[in-house]
């Protein structure tokens, strides 16, 4: 088993909806290997922050055939710059996800208008790009985009 496995193992709830793999430190290596274990197919909460994502990582993770289910993703300070943001706004692979957690990333003007203009932005009811790097311009897009309306919870603040 490896190690990644052991963590899954000790960080998932016994009904296996819940993983919690904050602070692990697990990196792009570890964060691809994750994408790749079929025991996501019941998670609904996935907690990565803290974990050196970046912006490849993220792309694995979109790509992973098994977080079908999963309603709330926390990628906090994780190194996600606008590419990883513009893969993730446009990500059909997750069609359950309508929450959605980026505080403290590195996400600039181009990314967070990827969430303004996608369509799969309409199913969120929780987007938080609190602590990025974005302009007011981006804040506007944001706050104006008619796919964020029925957003609940939308944290943009910079500071």
């Amino acid at each position: 088993m490896s190690r990644i496995d052991d963590m899954i193992k000790e960080n998932m709830s016994d009904d296996g909806t819940i993983l919690n793999l904050r602070d692990k430190y697990i990196g792009l290596r570890g964060t691809m290997e994750v994408a790749q274990k079929e025991i996501l197919k019941t998670v609904k909460v996935l907690t990565l922050s803290g974990n050196q994502t970046g912006d490849e990582g993220i792309e694995a993770l979109v790509e992973c055939p098994y977080l079908q289910n999963v309603e709330t993703l926390n990628l906090n300070q994780n190194d996600i710059g606008d590419e990883g943001a513009i893969v993730l706004a446009n990500a059909t692979n997750l069609p359950k996800l309508t929450s959605l957690s980026l505080f403290g990333n590195i996400i600039g003007d181009e990314g967070a208008r990827a969430f303004a203009s996608s369509p799969q932005s309409k199913k969120y009811i929780k987007l938080d790009l609190y602590k990025n790097q974005f302009s007011n311009d981006a804040i506007k897009a944001l706050t104006e985009s008619e796919n964020l309306k029925n957003c609940e919870e939308l944290e943009i603040y910079r500071e």
